[in-house]
C-alpha cells in the first residue's frame, strides 16, 4: 500500500470519528498531527530501508565476486608453483631413473621441504608405480588404473580430476612428465593433494574469509565439491545451481541464488582456468537483512526524540491557529438564527488543513535532514570538527579501490598531558581545536585530515612522495609552533611520515610505520619530523606476503 493511499484512508477514518464523536477543533488537530507525524516517520524509514537494502545486496554481490576472483588468482599461482616444483624433481629423477633409492630420496625431499604435497609417486611408462612417499602408503609396485593413465597419453603437465587413490584418499593430482636428455619418455611424477582434512589446499582456501558471514566452496568440472567449510560435504555432487553452471562455463560474475540447502545466497564466482574448477564466495541473504534491521532500529531510536519535538511544536502551533476560530465559534453562538446558515457554510477548516499539510511535509523534510546529519555526525570528531576514524576507514577503502599513492603524517602534541595537568582539560580542548584549525588551513583541498584519538592526528596527502611530504610536515610543524595558542607557552608537535605503497604494500602496515616514525621523533627530543625507513628484510617479507 502506498503512502498516498494510507493517508486517504486515515482522512476517511478521521471524518468518521468527527461525525460520530462530535470532536472539537483541538481534538481534531491532535488526531491529525499524530497521524501525520507517524506517517511521515514511517514513510521516511521505509524508503530508507528499501534504498539501503538494495545497496547492501549490490555491495555484497560485488564484494563476493571480487573475493572469488582473488581466490581464483591465488589458486592459479599455487598450481603454477606446484608445477614448477614437480618440473625440478622430474629433471633430477630423469638422471637417476634406474636408481630406486635416489628416486625415494628425491620424493622425500620434495615432500618435506615444500609442504605443498600430501603424497608423491613416480610412475613409469608401463603404468607401474616405482616409488611413493610417504612410504606408509605401500603403493610401490602397484599398477595404475587405466582411467588415470591420461598423463602417459598426453606426455605433458596435467592436473588429474579428483579421484580416490589406491590408499583410499580423495585427492587431486598435478603431474609432470619425465624425459631422458635425448627426449625418451620414461613416465611421470604425480603429487597428491588431499581434499579432506587439514590439507594445504584447504588451508589456502579456508583462511581467506572476507567476513564472518561469508564462506567459500570450490567445485570441479563435474559439479563435485572439492572444497567446502563443512569437510563432510567434500565429494558431494551439486546439480542445478545457477552460480555453479555459470562458473563452470568460464564466466565470472555475481548472482542471487537458492543453494542446495534451500537458503537464499548472494554468490560471487570466478573460474580457475588451468583446471576448469569454479570458486564461489557467498553470503546468506538473511544475514544482510539482519544487519540492515539492526541499523534501522538504531536510526529509529535516534529519530524518536526529534519526531517528538516536531510533534509538540506542531501541536502548539495548531492550537494557536485554532484559538481565534474557537473564539469566533463562541462569539457566533450568540448570533441570531438567521445568520447561522452563512457561517455554517463557510469552510473554516480548510485553512487549518492546509497548514497541517505543510507541517507534515516540513516534518518529513526535517526528518530526512536529521538522518543525513546523523550520518555526517558519525564521521566527524565532535570537538575538532575533523574527520574521525570511521571517516578515515571509508577514505582508505576508497584509496584501495582507486589504487593511488599517498603519504601520511602521524602528528602528536608534545607534552599534552602536562598541558591538561597545568591548565586544565578545557584549555587542552582549546589547544586541540587550535591545532585542527592550523592543520586545515595548511592542508590542500584534497588532503584528508582526521583526529585518530586523544592528541593524535593523521593527515593523508594523495600523490605526495616522501621528500615532499617531509617538506610539508616541516612547514606545518613550524606553523604550529609559531601559532598563538590559548596558554602562556608555545605548543609543539612531533611528526612521523610514511608513504603507501612505497614503504609497504599494506596500508595498515604503512600507518604503523608512520606511528613508529612519530615515536622516533619523540625519542629524539620532540618538536621534529622523522620519516619511516624500511629495512631490506622487512621489504622482502612484505613483498612475499603481498604475493601470497
Amino acid at each position: 500500500m502506498t503512502s498516498v493511499a494510507m493517508f486517504v484512508l486515515m482522512l476517511e477514518g478521521i471524518v468518521k470519528i468527527i461525525r460520530r464523536w462530535k470532536l472539537d477543533l483541538k481534538q481534531l488537530i491532535l488526531i491529525l498531527v499524530s497521524a501525520g507525524i507517524v506517517l511521515a516517520v514511517y514513510s521516511a524509514l521505509m524508503a530508507s530501508y528499501r534504498v539501503h537494502e538494495r545497496a547492501f545486496i549490490k555491495d555484497t554481490l560485488a564484494a563476493n565476486q571480487a573475493y572469488a576472483k582473488k581466490l581464483a588468482t591465488v589458486t592459479e599461482l599455487f598450481l603454477q608453483s606446484l608445477n614448477s616444483q614437480l618440473r625440478v624433481s622430474a629433471g633430477h629423477i630423469a638422471n637417476h631413473f634406474d636408481d630406486s633409492h635416489a628416486i625415494d630420496v628425491e620424493l622425500a625431499r620434495l615432500l618435506t621441504q615444500t609442504n605443498s604435497f600430501d603424497s608423491l609417486v613416480v610412475i613409469n611408462a608401463q603404468r607401474k608405480i616405482i616409488s611413493a612417499q610417504p612410504s606408509s602408503l605401500a603403493l610401490k609396485g602397484l599398477t595404475l588404473d587405466p582411467s588415470l593413465s591420461l598423463p602417459i597419453e598426453l606426455q605433458q603437465p596435467h592436473i588429474l580430476d579428483p579421484f580416490v587413490s589406491p590408499a583410499g584418499n580423495l585427492l587431486v593430482s598435478p603431474t609432470f612428465p619425465i624425459f631422458t636428455p635425448d627426449g625418451t619418455y620414461l613416465g611421470f611424477i604425480a603429487g597428491g593433494i588431499y581434499l579432506q582434512g587439514d590439507t594445504i589446499l584447504n588451508q589456502l582456501l579456508g583462511t581467506h574469509h572476507a567476513s564472518e558471514h561469508s564462506y567459500v566452496y570450490v567445485v570441479d568440472k563435474s559439479k563435485r565439491l572439492i572444497y567446502h567449510k563443512d569437510n563432510t560435504r567434500v565429494g558431494e555432487h551439486i546439480p542445478g545451481n545457477v552460480a555453479i553452471n555459470a562458473v563452470l562455463s568460464g564466466q565470472s560474475g555475481a548472482v542471487e541464488v537458492l543453494n542446495s540447502q534451500g537458503v537464499d545466497m548472494l554468490a560471487g564466482f570466478a573460474p580457475v582456468s588451468t583446471t576448469g574448477w569454479g570458486i564461489i564466495s557467498q553470503r546468506a541473504l538473511t544475514s544482510i537483512i539482519a544487519e540492515l534491521d539492526l541499523t534501522h532500529t538504531n536510526v529509529l531510536y535516534s529519530t524518536l526524540p526529534f519526531a517528538l519535538a516536531i510533534f509538540v511544536a506542531t501541536l502548539c502551533a495548531g492550537f494557536l491557529i485554532a484559538r481565534p476560530l474557537a473564539q469566533l465559534a463562541q462569539n457566533v453562538s450568540s448570533l441570531s438564527p438567521g445568520n447561522l446558515r452563512c457561517i455554517d457554510e463557510t469552510p473554516a477548516w480548510y485553512f487549518e488543513a492546509e497548514n497541517l499539510k505543510s507541517a507534515i511535509l516540513n516534518s518529513s523534510e526535517l526528518l530526512g535532514q536529521e538522518i543525513r546529519e546523523l550520518e555526517e555526525d558519525r564521521k566527524m570528531d565532535p570537538l575538532t570538527k575533523l574527520n574521525n576514524r570511521l571517516a578515515m576507514q571509508l577514505w582508505l577503502d576508497n584509496v584501495k579501490n582507486m589504487h593511488y599513492q599517498f603519504s601520511v603524517m602521524a602528528l602528536d602534541v608534545d607534552h599534552f598531558k602536562s598541558i591538561n595537568d597545568e591548565f586544565g582539560h578545557a584549555v587542552g580542548d582549546e589547544v586541540l581545536c587550535a591545532l585542527a584549525s592550523v592543520m586545515k588551513k595548511n592542508a590542500r583541498s584534497h588532503d584528508f585530515v582526521c583526529r585518530s584519538g586523544g592528541e593524535e592526528f593523521l593527515i593523508f596527502m594523495p600523490f605526495v612522495d616522501a621528500n615532499r611530504a617531509f617538506s610539508i610536515a616541516e612547514r606545518l610543524r613550524i606553523a604550529i609552533s609559531e601559532h598563538a595558542m590559548p596558554l602562556s607557552r608555545p605548543v609543539t608537535v612531533s611528526i612521523g611520515i610514511a608513504c603507501w605503497p612505497a614503504h609497504s604494500k599494506s596500508i595498515d602496515e604503512t600507518l604503523k610505520m608512520a606511528d613508529k616514525a612519530l615515536y622516533q621523533a619523540k625519542n629524539k627530543g620532540r618538536n621534529q619530523t622523522c620519516q619511516a625507513k624500511l629495512s631490506t628484510h622487512a621489504a622482502n617479507h612484505d613483498v612475499a606476503r603481498h604475493a601470497v
